[in-house]
């Protein structure tokens, strides 16, 4: 069984390897409908299972090195217990931080908040490009937000470290 100290290891083997005032990001795979309210069966993003075992949608693994605020930050669903009912157990952004051994974590409502403000500053974005077209437009979206010289000007395929 992989623990939380060995995605801890593999994030900072990660970063290790990421060239210096740089940021990863790594999305969830994308929940598949089969016919209106039916699912497919989830299958987490290799990536995101690889680097944090998280295994619910709607969440993204953010990591920056150095960052003195905590390098590695998780946005999930908060929890409902009405959704719950529905649609299973979730984990939550305060359970996320102890049972996954990220430095924080905060509810993915507040990604297109806190995620431009990560990104300023940072001259290179390691992330998979293409594999999610929708979550391709949001951060290419959140970088168009960031003005000037301020934004990252090289994108680096995450998938290739």
């Amino acid at each position: 069984m992989i623990t939380a100290r060995d995605y801890s290891a593999r994030r900072r083997e990660l970063m290790s390897t990421m060239q210096g005032n740089s940021i990863a990001i790594v999305a969830a795979a994308a929940e598949k409908i089969r016919s209106r309210d039916t699912h497919y069966p989830y299958k987490q993003a290799t990536c995101m299972s690889y680097l944090c075992g998280f295994p619910e949608p709607e969440s993204v693994l953010v990591l920056i090195p150095g960052r003195e605020q905590g390098q590695t930050i998780l946005f999930c669903r908060e929890k409902d217990k009405l959704r719950e009912t529905w649609d299973g157990y979730r984990i939550g952004p305060e359970e996320a931080v102890t049972e996954y051994a990220v430095d924080d974590a905060f509810p993915i409502s507040d990604l297109d908040d806190i995620l431009p403000g990560l990104l300023e500053g940072k001259e290179r974005v390691y992330y998979a490009i293409g594999k999610d077209p929708e979550f391709d437009r949001h951060l290419m979206g959140w970088v168009g937000e960031i003005s000037g010289s301020a934004a990252p000007g090289e994108f680096v395929d995450l998938d290739h470290l």
